[in-house]
């Protein structure tokens, strides 16, 4: 992390793929605007880690909302991308891991729903894989602590 600067990490992935649980486990303070359990806005919290305040946005899934990950990645200094490794790679994931190789934006990625299906992510990138389990904590905080050593390390 920057010092002297809060840093923005920006957790996107498709429809269901537990950012709104994965941003839960992270940040406790955390406010979100859904419809019928569906995030429609944006979830946002923030929080301590080792001194430094760390604010986290996370995206809807929905293609429809497509420009509301735009907007919310002004300015990022990271990025979790949540897949669903029970489903895979989407095409909404793939579009995602483009725009952050794009953009050299430092980036992790969770294999979420590791209880659904422990078999490894097949996945394109360079990133850290991080196999999580959302709901139950598991992975999260790893994966943020790979990343937020991403970000300040400037890979």
């Amino acid at each position: 992390m920057k010092k002297n600067k809060e840093t923005k990490i920006v957790v996107m992935g498709a429809y269901n793929s537990g950012k709104t649980t994965t941003l839960e486990q992270i940040c406790h303070n955390k406010a979100k605007v859904e419809y019928n359990g569906t995030t429609t806005g944006l979830d946002y919290g923030n929080t301590l880690i080792s001194g430094e305040k760390v604010h986290f946005f996370g995206t809807p899934g929905q293609d429809r909302f497509r420009f509301m990950r735009k907007i919310l990645s002004e300015g990022l200094d990271g990025a979790i991308l949540v897949v669903d490794n029970s489903n895979g790679i989407t095409s909404t994931d793939q579009e995602i891991l483009e725009r952050l190789d794009q953009f050299q934006i430092p980036y992790v990625v969770f294999s979420n729903k590791q209880d659904l299906n422990p078999e490894k992510l097949k996945i394109n990138c360079e990133a850290p894989v991080i196999p999580t389990i959302a709901q139950e904590g598991e992975g999260i905080m790893d994966g943020v602590g790979v990343l937020l050593e991403m970000v300040k390390s400037g890979r």
